[in-house]
């Protein structure tokens, strides 16, 4: 029995390049609905690699807005503000990265046409190694806390 254990074990290395890889999945991702003339809303998804190797979320885009960008809030002084997170977003292996209010979210800006309740739009996920992503975002009701509501 171990005879056959060394070669199967030898031809799997064989086999494998030994890189690790990310395996991306978008689930879960949401918007509150916007009034006329607001400018800007906020969308929230759930990032999942099931990889082995790191990822990094480096872009985003929409075609609802004129802008998109990461944003986290932190809280300084007693204020919450808003901050561009420039260098990109790590997606460590064998996580779920959420995206949720209060805490890192894409940031739209320039609205193209209000965000209207039971619609969906799609942002396009620019990542390091795995490239160009697409995520679904519904549109829920202004008061929603969405993960739930989203699914």
């Amino acid at each position: 029995m171990f005879r056959f254990a060394i070669p199967l074990c030898l031809l799997a290395a064989a086999c494998s390049d030994g890189s690790a890889r990310p395996d991306l999945k978008t689930t879960d991702g949401w918007a509150r609905e916007s009034v006329p003339g607001q400018t800007s809303a906020a969308a929230y998804l759930t990032i999942i690699n099931n990889g082995t190797g790191e990822d990094h979320l480096v872009g985003v885009r929409s075609d609802v807005a004129g802008h998109a960008m990461l944003h986290s809030t932190v809280t300084e002084g007693g204020v919450m503000r808003m901050r561009h997170i420039g260098g990109g977003l790590e997606i460590p292996s064998k996580t779920a990265v959420e995206l949720s209010p209060g805490r890192t979210h894409v940031m739209l800006s320039g609205l193209k046409a209000p965000l209207r309740r039971g619609e969906k739009f799609t942002l396009q996920l620019e990542f390091e190694h795995s490239g160009r992503r697409k995520a679904v975002v519904k549109v829920l009701d202004p008061s929603s806390a969405g993960l739930q509501e989203a699914r």
